[in-house]
């Protein structure tokens, strides 16, 4: 039986503990009255308001069921909106809650300024639950789409189709190079609270994002954030870049991979040093699992652009063995162009010797020395018909060539040396090689965010009817982010003063019964997937677990944050 038959086939309404979750966080930050409140609607015409639509959207995602979100009403049919949106929703709440009001509501959200409300309510969260932040990390990421978009209809003014979303082909990080795509611009903290969420144009490039997420870094700052280290990639280091972020007004601490064009080669020039002075740091093994890298480094503090940076050359086992694979490729490379060269004949020896330099020039070749043969075939052609004694044979010569290739052990060392390091630039003088690197590695808390953002319960595949809309949309995806954090961070913080006072109680309620170390919101999700609250009567619901393992596990995660099964409704 089908997930859409078996939601028509019962007419009881349930709220999954997930959702109700989820529900509660989003109360807590009023999120409903943020939305309408930014928002021009005619509340006669709307049997539901643009919040409570955006809300059901939200919940929507939250939902164990794989259907798309523009199937909302599959999606919520089973759930009791009547209790999620409102008691007074009673009649309007479940029929309402459609792809078509959706649009509506999307389309009236995205004409106000939507990264402005949930920046107002990211802070909210922070501030409410006392969310520290010692990192932020920027990235951004590719969503693919399908499809024409309406944009004729929206009547709009020249100014207004400049300033809209453009939907058009850039440089894809999915491997979709056909597909149409946007942009989208993450900031999210150490503890993986997305701050803004940015939907962009389609050929925004990194180094403009980062020129967008510092600005906001500042008016983050100004809003009583402190000015904690920003982690981005490469493309956060060039030189108007780095001066900005190095002004003594607006100091930005920082910690990014330095690109081997910067700076007249500044990385390069630092492998260089760290290889010859050979006076590595053991780091050992930096991550989890049985793959985590081991990493040896070299530190340099020296001027660049006319200020004092760190540069940390790093070296890990993970690089090496692909260095090592990546040369066998390069041999591999090599084979078909010696093997095409060796099977043609030549008229003369100067061609035959002009092909073999053309082949050592190539880049295939650089890692390698070479040594050539070139023989020639002396062949004799005789006229036809009987031959008198004067009659001689027509001489002609071809030449081949055969070649002998061995490793230029110079080159390949070199080679080995540059696949098997990277270099991290940072301007944060008072910390240690090894922190360096963890604060850089951190930088999975906003490649994590990305994920859930394009997994099947949110949006992998966007198709709406104008940019508009999928701005809208881009937001309330962020909220369904920002929720996750939130219960993560919870958790987590919960746990760790649970240790602090109970410091011998050991919680067994990670994956396959182990030891709670560090609860994600995924590991609460995959337990209390079966758990659910059934309405009995208008104001009552009834509650029992599927089984005494999932209680066993899920009751201590709700424990953590601050919650049991009798409260989560309340």
């Amino acid at each position: 039986m089908n997930v859409q038959e078996n939601i028509k086939k019962t007419k009881t309404k349930t709220i999954s503990l997930v959702v109700a979750v989820a529900n509660r966080i989003l109360n807590d930050l009023d999120f409903e009255n943020t939305i309408n409140a930014n928002i021009d609607y005619d509340k006669e015409q709307w049997k539901l308001s643009p919040g409570q639509l955006a809300k059901a959207l939200v919940l929507a995602t939250f939902s164990d069921m794989r259907v798309p979100l523009t199937q909302l009403q599959e999606r919520t049919a089973e759930m009791d909106m009547e209790y999620l949106l409102g008691r007074s929703n009673r009649e309007n709440g479940q029929c309402s809650v459609n792809a078509f009001n959706v649009g509506r509501a999307l389309e009236r959200i995205g004409e106000k300024n939507v990264n402005q409300a949930y920046e107002t309510m990211a802070i909210a969260a922070m501030q409410k639950y006392e969310i520290p932040v010692e990192r932020i990390h920027s990235d951004t990421t590719t969503v693919s789409f399908h499809g024409v978009y309406d944009i004729g209809k929206m009547n709009l003014t020249d100014d207004e189709k400049e300033e809209l979303l453009k939907i058009e082909k850039g440089y894809n990080k999915d491997n979709r190079p056909g597909d149409k795509q946007m942009i989208i611009g993450q900031m999210v903290t150490n503890t993986g609270i997305p701050l803004t969420c940015k939907a962009l144009d389609g050929s925004t490039s990194d180094i403009e994002w980062n020129k967008v997420a510092l600005d906001y870094y500042d008016k983050l700052c100004e809003q009583g954030i402190e000015r904690c280290i920003y982690v981005a990639d490469c493309k956060l280091i060039s030189q108007e870049l780095v001066k900005r972020m190095n002004t003594v007004d607006n100091f930005v601490p920082f910690v990014s991979r330095c690109p081997d064009n910067f700076n007249d080669v500044q990385a390069k020039r630092a492998k260089t040093k760290a290889y010859e002075n050979d006076n590595w740091i053991d780091m050992g093994q930096v991550g989890t699992g049985k793959k985590a890298s081991h990493y040896r480094g070299y530190a340099i503090t020296e001027s660049v652009l006319g200020t004092p940076m760190r540069l940390l050359v790093l070296e890990s086992s993970s690089l090496r063995e692909k260095a090592a694979k990546s040369f066998e490729k390069h041999k591999e490379a090599l084979r078909p162009l010696i093997k095409a060269l060796e099977k043609k004949t030549f008229a003369c020896y100067e061609d035959a010797d002009k092909e073999y330099f053309r082949l050592t020039q190539k880049k295939e070749m650089r890692l390698f020395t070479s040594m050539a043969t070139i023989t020639e075939t002396l062949n004799e052609k005789w006229p036809p018909g009987r031959r008198a004694t004067t009659t001689k044979p027509k001489i002609t010569s071809k030449f081949t060539v055969k070649i002998s290739t061995d490793v230029n052990p110079e080159a390949y060392i070199k080679y080995l040396q540059n696949e098997s390091s990277f270099v991290l630039i940072s301007n944060v003088l008072d910390k240690d090689p090894l922190q360096l690197l963890k604060i850089y590695k951190g930088q999975h808390v906003v490649e994590t965010s990305f994920r859930h953002l394009k997994g099947p319960s949110l949006a992998s595949v966007i198709y709406l009817k104008n940019p508009k809309r999928i701005e809208a949309l881009t937001m309330l995806l962020s909220f369904s982010l920002l929720v996750r954090a939130i219960v993560q961070h919870r958790m987590r913080d919960g746990l760790q003063k649970h240790l602090e006072n109970n410091p011998n109680d050991i919680i067994r309620a990670g994956w396959a019964r182990k030891r709670l170390e560090a609860p994600t919101f995924h590991l609460f999700y995959e337990h209390s997937i079966n758990c659910r609250y059934e309405r009995i009567k208008a104001d009552e619901y009834t509650f029992d677990w599927p089984n005494v393992k999932t209680k066993e596990v899920v009751a201590p995660l709700l424990m953590l944050m601050g919650l049991s099964i009798s409260s989560v409704l309340d």
